[in-house]
């Protein structure tokens, strides 16, 4: 069978949505650990037949029948041209899935579904590594510096895997200051000892739902858009 340009065209359609919707979720979901080519590659070729699937899923319910490529080909190529409305559409499901992506990496889903799995072990594996597993949910905390003197503040940022190890402190108060007088402070890796924490950020369930319930209406406004495009 003779590759054509419209056959190209397609098989770029149909491959590009995975990729836009890892990248859409590496981006919102603010990926900071190197990913590899084989875990880009592959995440997206999945999530490629994913999107694909549902798209054509999609069309038929709207009434076209897909038996083949050149039914597959007619979604897109018709006797009036290239059929914009129809990659719209296809690229608007690679964005809705993209979005679902990276909700599930703010929310640290496959960080809670392994601590899950870990309760079916005989050996709890922590998912993080110790420096951000045990900064992840502090609020206030106590730091000894190598000159041996201590600090104490409300975490502001911290580095992540892979790169040196700073804590950017919010009101911090030396041990010896009888009251702050800076705004924050950035701490380097030479300069911290030991990190104590001493309370732990909470969210009250009101912000949780608000959240929650934000996420779901976007997702909705997204499912309505992808499937009022083929009718």
């Amino acid at each position: 069978m003779p590759i054509t340009a419209q056959a190209l065209v397609l098989a770029s359609l149909l491959i590009a949505p995975g990729l836009i919707a890892v990248l859409i979720a590496i981006t919102l979901g603010v990926v900071e650990r190197e990913v590899t080519q084989y875990q880009l590659y592959g995440t997206a070729f999945v999530s490629s037949i994913l999107i694909d699937v549902v798209f054509v899923w999609i069309v038929q319910v709207s009434g076209k029948d897909v038996t083949g490529r050149d039914a597959l080909e007619n979604i897109f190529f018709t006797e009036s041209g290239f059929q914009v409305i129809a990659a719209v559409g296809l690229f608007a499901i690679a964005i809705f899935v993209g979005v679902i992506y990276s909700i599930g990496l703010h929310f640290d889903i496959p960080d809670k579904s392994r601590a899950l799995l870990g309760h079916f072990t005989s050996r709890r594996r922590n998912p993080w590594q110790p420096w951000e597993g045990t900064l992840k949910d502090a609020d206030v905390v106590q730091i000894n510096l190598s000159t041996g003197y201590d600090v104490v503040g409300r975490l502001g940022e911290y580095s992540r895997v892979g790169k040196e190890r700073q804590i950017m402190l919010h009101s911090p108060q030396f041990d010896f200051e009888d009251e702050p007088n800076r705004m924050k402070i950035l701490l380097f890796e030479d300069e911290i000892d030991t990190v104590s924490i001493q309370s732990i950020e909470s969210q009250s369930g009101l912000n949780r739902r608000t959240k929650i319930f934000s996420c779901v209406i976007i997702l909705f406004l997204v499912v309505v858009a992808a499937i009022s495009i083929f009718y």
